[in-house]
Formats: C-alpha cells, structure tokens, sequence
C-alpha cells in the first residue's frame, strides 16, 4: 500500500524542480562570484536532488560540474580571484 496520494508525488517532483533550478542558477552565479564556493554549493544541491529522485539521470549534476569548470576558466583567464 503506497504511503503518498499523487497530489503529495506532484509536490516532490515540484519540489525536485526547484531544487534543480537553484542549483544551476547558484553554479550560473559562479561566473560573477567567486567559482570554487558557489560551485561546492550548486553541486551540494543537484547531489542532493539526485537521490532525492528514484528516477534522475545525473544531468543536473553534470551541468552544475560543466557551468562550474567554465566558470574557473573564464575567472582564471580573466585574472579574477577564484576563491
């Protein structure tokens, strides 16, 4: 016997949404701010997304990792701090 209705599955999987988003638009604010925090942080959230889905994928975690790595190399090349 299931323990949730699908009102309480539509929350989670909004829920999972959101937790996605955040973590790509704290990765994203790598590039303004400082990369090796922000990027820890994003990757943080999309690492706990991921288990938080019995279905996920991993992409999420794959392009907070990408956004991160780009982000050092622009702030590295640029000559800005990187933490």
């Amino acid at each position: 016997m299931r323990d949730y209705t699908p009102e309480t599955e539509s929350f989670r999987d909004d829920a999972l949404a959101l937790m996605n988003g955040v973590a790509i638009t704290i990765a994203v604010m790598g590039t303004w701010t400082k990369p090796v925090y922000m990027g820890l942080i994003a990757l943080v959230i999309a690492v706990a997304a991921y288990f938080m889905s019995p279905r996920s994928r991993g992409g999420t975690v794959l392009a907070v990792m990408i956004i991160t790595v780009i982000a050092l190399v622009e702030s590295w090349y640029l000559g800005y701090s990187l933490a």
